[in-house]
């Protein structure tokens, strides 16, 4: 019989049943438990899952949960990295996190952007050639080479499709078991010693690169104690820069998907263009697609809540993608609709939409890229809205759910693609 504040036991061992059901595992075993909250094992540990508001602002109080040596060995020998913002506590964490903040201003955002609008009209060449293009591909590929030069990695020592490949096998591979979790470690490894040699070429004065680029500042960036940052984890950081970016390709996807999925919503997108509605659009695509799963953080030390029991070092799971589809929080969840957002304030994201996270970026560990993703979206909105021509060909446009990370399956294949206007691919 189940004591009263321990958590409702789902499985002995739920390591394969996460890999094969994947998104939807989590909300799952808590609707069939009948609560937000549950204790499996996870490779092995006890691993304490939760999903909804409260749970993503309890998982935010510093003073019960760490993030230190929370994520799992497998995501950072190819997700994130070792000696990363991620897995930084306290004092060490603010003083990197406001590295990547002050990363974050509308000038620098705004050049990146610019950056993105030139590659992508030097590829529309190569568009109006091809019958047809795979989008997310060829979005990878843009959003990698301006990450790159918005960066300050030089462009003409990287091999840009190479650079692309590897690190969409990061993306891919992080939560793969076999062959593929390899292929993405393998991948880690070679951009890091590429990035390491980088670092170590600037700071022996064998090239220059712009002072104010993120490349420089933390090729120049100290850590809490006043050292020199180490060549690596300078890599880890830009890897933290440009992956990210180029992840972004998949939400830009499913803006598109969402387009021609909902006809209605591509009609008051082209009527109204810049806008309430555009924006409410863009948040219920990151609010209704899936992108990152969950999040891991340890306990802090022993506490109750909710009548629970929390033991200090325990590993805890926060589902992003059950809690952006929590019935108790959100009208009909599974339905793709942007005027939920019409009623809703922005305080109200802070822990019940969180897509890349939740509460503060400056003092959390929220995404400090959101700023970065909402832009790129709304460029890719309009671009296909108001710039760009293009048909849908059939083709198989399931997302599985099953797969992390999702994507259509098809990689979302169009054709016949025309600008609008000879003046095209602006930013509004």
């Amino acid at each position: 019989m189940r004591k009263s504040w321990e958590a409702p036991l789902a499985s002995h061992e739920c390591t394969l049943a996460l890999a094969r059901n994947g998104y939807p595992y989590i909300g799952e075993q808590c609707d069939r438990l009948g609560t937000n909250l549950f204790l499996s094992r996870l490779m092995l540990k006890k691993t304490i899952f939760m999903r909804g508001k409260e749970a993503a602002e309890l998982f935010y109080d510093n003073d019960r949960f760490t993030r230190e040596n929370a994520a799992p060995k497998r995501l950072k020998k190819t997700l994130f990295g070792e000696g990363g913002v991620q897995g930084l506590e306290g004092k060490a964490h603010q003083q990197r996190k406001a590295i990547f903040l002050s990363l974050m201003t509308p000038a620098s955002i705004d050049r990146l952007i610019q950056i993105v609008v030139q590659h992508w009209r030097t590829r529309l060449n190569y568009w109006e050639s091809q019958t047809s293009i795979v989008l997310l591909d060829e979005l990878h590929n843009i959003l990698c080479r301006a990450a790159c030069e918005w960066t300050g990695i030089p462009l003409h020592r990287v091999d840009a499709p190479d650079m692309t490949q590897k690190l969409v096998l990061m993306i891919e591979g992080g939560a793969a078991i076999g062959p593929q979790h390899w292929a993405s470690r393998r991948a880690r490894n070679s951009v890091e010693n590429e990035l390491i040699g980088m670092v170590n070429a600037y700071r022996g004065a064998l090239h220059e690169v712009d002072h104010s680029s993120p490349f420089a500042i933390f090729a120049n960036a100290c850590d809490d104690h006043g050292d020199r940052l180490e060549s690596r984890v300078v890599a880890v950081e830009l890897i933290n820069i440009i992956r990210p970016i180029v992840a972004i390709a998949r939400y830009m996807v499913f803006a598109v998907l969402a387009m021609h999925q909902y006809p209605s919503c591509l009609e008051k997108l082209k009527q109204s263009g810049p806008g309430p509605y555009r924006f409410h659009f863009i948040q219920e695509v990151r609010r209704y697609y899936p992108f990152f799963p969950f999040l891991a953080a340890r306990v802090k030390t022993d506490f109750t809540w909710n009548g629970y029991r929390f033991h200090r070092g325990r590993q805890t799971i926060l589902d992003l993608y059950g809690t952006n589809h929590d019935t108790h929080r959100w009208e009909s969840p599974h339905q793709f609709w942007p005027e939920r957002f019409e009623q809703e304030c922005d305080d109200s994201f802070r822990f019940a939409m969180i897509p890349q996270g939740g509460s503060d970026q400056a003092t959390q560990h929220r995404c400090p890229g959101e700023d970065i993703t909402l832009a790129l979206i709304d460029l890719a909105v309009n671009q296909f809205t108001r710039q760009l021509s293009y048909d849908v060909p059939d083709q198989d446009l399931t997302v599985d759910l099953n797969v992390i990370p999702a994507r259509p399956r098809s990689g979302l294949v169009i054709s016949n693609i025309r600008p609008l206007d000879p003046v095209m691919l602006t930013e509004e």
